[in-house]
């Protein structure tokens, strides 16, 4: 994994069964086959946080009505005084130009090349929607400037209302880092120069185009929008699925809907998921990713309906030509990582890869996307190397990466199918930063590791 070790933090750019797949083209197609999470964690904050109490109804509602008053959190004061804050005026007006839609206040503190490349980024988000947003600036590593700047793209997201969670009910945001150069303070401030830090977002290289169902959004560069209405009501049908697939496993979804890339050029696709980042050696190749962002930190110029803080933010879903041998699977394997990172934002490295990618996996299989098959190369890696089959190594590296997946989904589906709750242990593994056979067996001894490969040799 790489790792920015800037004070802004760190980034990793994370029931019925249908037809079964012919056993000789899975391992034909490993590189289809793969589909990522490429999840943003922060390294600045150690440990694990306490296990949410899952599932707890909450009231639906739009995350933007976010009721005042008593709920505002505590790190925000009604009293801030722009004349005596650290922030130049430029930052707070920027901020509300943001809360309000006001594209001509906005830009109005940008010139030269960056109001051009800000107006690219505000004109596409604009057309993917977006309730509330920010902008903050920071300082890299290196001394230079840097913004993490996002909006809360498409649907809004938040933390479960009862889950116990201090942010509970406010809104995730989908923040980005950008180097900027500036001139000037106060609200004399201007912003020079604007470009990605690491991660590139689609809509960093270009006008996108939109088209919306009642819970996708599904866009692509202007040059593939043919793909996009070619796509979009298999995407509508994947997230209508994902989102019921959730509710059945117990708990209320925290949110409506998901916000979704597509092309049909790897090319762009590995431009999107490793950005500025060189791509690991031996690394698999993906169908898709799913990337949890950068929340904004808690400050005077940050809507207070805004989550903040080390935790991960709102997701964003890519899908590349590697989906193509199944649209609807890997749609599903990577809505289900949004509503997993939505559920239980992650906030260290301790976050098993296992935990997130056997989620989704169990997401294709419980959704009757894909079916779960032992085959002879999975038995005999799950009966030699135990657990250890979905280590963090094997499932990134090509050579293990396939039975790392299915293993991974495996023990979802054994506790499943042996009493045990998946969605629990889907929230409870991030959580609490622990291995899901730890997790599953803590719940009931019956969902040990070696029950489960019991389990899997019978299969």
């Amino acid at each position: 994994m790489s790792a920015d070790t800037s004070s802004a933090g760190a980034s990793r750019e994370t029931g019925d069964v249908a037809t079964q797949p012919r056993r000789r083209n899975r391992r034909a197609r490993l590189a289809q086959l793969i589909v990522i999470a490429a999840t943003v964690l922060c390294l600045g904050v150690a440990g694990s946080v306490a296990a949410l109490n899952w599932p707890t109804p909450y009231p639906v509602g739009q995350a933007a009505a976010v009721p005042a008053g008593d709920t505002t959190p505590a790190w925000v004061e009604e009293d801030y005084n722009a004349e005596t804050s650290s922030y130049d005026q430029a930052w707070f007006d920027m901020n509300e130009a943001l809360q309000q839609h006001d594209r001509e206040l906005f830009l109005s503190y940008a010139e030269g090349d960056a109001q051009a490349q800000l107006a690219l980024w505000w004109d596409n988000l604009s057309a993917l929607g977006w309730t509330t947003g920010f902008i903050a600036p920071n300082t890299d590593a290196d001394g230079s400037q840097l913004v993490n700047i996002g909006v809360d793209l498409g649907f809004p997201a938040n933390e479960m209302r009862g889950s116990g969670a201090a942010d509970a009910g406010l809104i995730l945001t989908q923040g980005s880092y950008y180097r900027i150069t500036t001139t000037g303070s106060g609200d004399s401030l201007r912003i020079t120069s604007f470009v990605p830090r690491d991660v590139i977002q689609p809509w960093d290289d270009g006008k996108i185009y939109v088209e919306r169902r009642d819970h996708v959004v599904l866009f692509a560069l202007e040059d593939e929008r043919e793909l996009v209405t070619r796509t979009i009501d298999e995407a509508e049908e994947a997230a209508v699925t994902t989102l019921e697939l959730a509710t059945r496993m117990g708990g209320d979804v925290p949110q409506t809907g998901f916000t979704s890339g597509i092309t049909a050029s790897n090319e762009r696709l590995e431009r999107w998921r490793y950005g500025n980042l060189e791509k690991p050696e031996g690394e698999i190749d993906a169908a898709g990713f799913a990337r949890s962002s950068y929340r904004p930190q808690g400050s005077e110029i940050i809507d207070p309906s805004i989550a903040t803080g080390q935790a991960t933010g709102g997701t964003t879903v890519v899908l590349g030509p590697g989906a193509d041998f199944d649209r609807r699977a890997v749609f599903i394997h990577e809505f289900a990582h949004a509503i997993h990172y939505t559920a239980a934002p992650s906030q260290s490295w301790a976050t098993s890869t296992a935990a997130l990618e056997g989620f989704a996996r169990y997401a294709e299989y419980a959704s009757g996307a894909a079916q779960f098959i032992a085959y002879p190369e999975l038995k005999a890696a799950v009966a030699s190397l135990g657990v250890d089959v979905f280590s963090d190594e094997r499932i990134y590296q090509e050579a293990g990466a396939l039975e790392a997946y299915d293993a991974a989904g495996s023990y979802y589906l054994f506790v499943a199918e042996n009493g045990g709750d998946p969605w629990a242990l889907a929230v409870d593994s991030v959580t609490e930063g622990r291995p899901i056979s730890e997790v599953a067996a803590a719940s009931s001894a019956a969902l040990s590791a070696e029950n489960w490969q019991l389990w899997v040799a019978g299969q």
